[in-house]
């Protein structure tokens, strides 16, 4: 088995290196174990091929990626949120996803600019893993929030537009 450092020098050098990636990919799991929290934070980087090989890789492996991918989760990157939620998850079956619906639960209190507050209440739904009541009241708030946003929204438009017929 190879150890920590040894994987990590074959890590992706950058977002695009692909050969890197497909290379840890292909030795697989358990062997990649060490270095499974680096694969989650690579993917945190927007428009990566390697980001998207790995996000895939995660989907497809399942229950071993469980603890990684919950930590990936509990951070505040909202694009790594994003493709776990789009990409990872979706791929999972209900089983494995339900070892995930307490840091799911937090992640759906908290709006982001990818939407994924509401990706985890579609998730939680689909697999039914939290009760129905509760995702209610979070849906009124959260429509009642939007509803405040839309109109701080057309007000910052609003202003904007007089300043550019000012200038």
């Amino acid at each position: 088995m190879m150890t920590r450092k040894e994987l990590m020098r074959m890590m992706p050098a950058n977002a695009d290196d692909t050969a890197a990636a497909a290379r840890i990919i292909d030795i697989g799991h358990p062997e990649i174990a060490p270095v499974m929290r680096d694969m989650v934070n690579a993917m945190r980087v927007a428009k990566s091929p390697v980001a998207d090989a790995f996000a895939g890789y995660f989907g497809r492996l399942g229950q071993p990626a469980v603890e990684p991918i919950g930590l990936g989760l509990m951070k505040e990157n909202c694009w790594l949120r994003h493709r776990i939620l789009t990409v990872v998850l979706p791929q999972w079956p209900r089983d494995v996803v339900a070892q995930l619906k307490d840091v799911l639960a937090m992640v759906a209190t908290h709006p982001d600019a990818y939407d994924n507050d509401l990706r985890c209440v579609q998730i939680l739904i689909r697999h039914r893993l939290a009760d129905p009541a509760w995702i209610g009241q979070w849906l009124v708030f959260k429509r009642e929030r939007w509803t405040v946003r839309n109109r701080l929204l057309l007000t910052v438009e609003k202003a904007l537009k007089s300043v550019q017929k000012e200038s």
